[in-house]
């Protein structure tokens, strides 16, 4: 029996187009905290400074964790004529949005004993398993949902081909009707039918990024963003309103934007194989850690001597990244 990897198996499902490998660079670090107004302002001049000269039509297409996009939100609203909407988008990270929804699914399920569980299973050992709920290590929170999504829906299968065996001469109800009379009728079901669906509109926004599908991608945004509110999960229910309301006006703001995102091209591929592209900020995580190397560099940012070195070192032994003054 062959066992396919999810990746695999939506690889082999799906007829995706074949990406070209994306080209990634690194700028020169700032010296300064990027959790300013004045760095986040500089920081979109270097970018739309960059973009002009490569493709003067360009509108430019920038990327921000949540308290950083919070603030150029903000500045956008606040400098309309330099920063405004039309000059820039501005989006919200793939990766920062997977990971608040993984720590909302831990808010979720903590205390209930899925902890407990996947180590009897042997899914994970106490203490990896214990970070689950807080999404330390994302892939891995990732795999767990995963199993998770696919034992619930086979328990549930389990249980209504039990009833069905049970109705014998009786008439059946259809699984999607017998599904929602359990909903309606036990609330322990009711929990763990919420945790599935939880773990659905998770694994399809994780899907819209590595098949690079924007329908997928706002569709799923749309269906995740109410859980942030009736989780309490304040900062991303807000920002990822914005965030939202930006994506589904980017047709009528920015049409030719739109027309790359709509195939593919909001997403970074770093080969052409099918189903693994990836979100912008996770591609810029990987990048910085390539360039670190093992262990890391641990003080970099505060002595810049040690700044200069280490970039042009990178930029001469990886031929990763490049250097523009701007």
């Amino acid at each position: 029996m062959v066992q396919l990897t999810w990746a695999a198996f939506r690889a082999n499902a799906s007829h995706l187009r074949e990406h070209g490998s994306t080209i990634t660079a690194l700028l020169p670090l700032f010296r300064h905290s990027a959790n300013t107004t004045a760095m986040i302002k500089h920081g979109l001049v270097v970018v739309q400074r960059l973009v002009h000269h490569l493709n003067t039509a360009q509108t430019p297409v920038v990327m921000f964790d949540q308290p950083l996009y919070a603030l150029a939100k903000q500045i956008q609203w606040h400098w309309l004529v330099s920063f405004g909407e039309d000059k820039f988008v501005i989006l919200l990270g793939g990766l920062h949005i997977e990971m608040a929804t993984l720590r909302l699914l831990g808010h979720w399920l903590n205390g209930c004993g899925w902890v407990q569980s996947l180590t009897q299973a042997g899914v994970a050992t106490s203490g990896v398993a214990e970070s689950f709920i807080n999404a330390t290590h994302v892939k891995r929170t990732r795999y767990a949902h995963t199993v998770t999504a696919a034992a619930l829906y086979i328990c549930m299968k389990q249980s209504y081909t039990l009833y069905c065996e049970q109705q014998l001469d009786n008439e059946t109800v259809d699984f999607d009707e017998w599904r929602a009379e359990c909903v309606n009728s036990s609330v322990q079901f009711r929990f763990w039918n919420t945790v599935l669906e939880l773990e659905l509109l998770l694994l399809a926004f994780v899907r819209s990024l590595t098949e690079g599908n924007f329908t997928l991608y706002v569709d799923s945004l749309q269906q995740l963003a109410p859980w942030f509110f009736a989780l309490d999960q304040t900062n991303y229910a807000g920002w990822l309103s914005v965030h939202l309301r930006d994506m589904l006006l980017l047709q009528s703001n920015h049409s030719n934007i739109f027309k790359e995102f709509m195939v593919g091209n909001f997403t970074v591929s770093k080969s052409h194989s099918q189903f693994s592209a990836m979100s912008i900020d996770q591609a810029h995580e990987q990048l910085n850690a390539l360039l670190k190397g093992d262990g890391g560099v641990v003080g970099l940012t505060e002595n810049d001597a040690a700044l200069n070195r280490w970039i042009v070192a990178t930029c001469r032994s990886r031929n990763l990244a490049f250097i523009a003054r701007i």
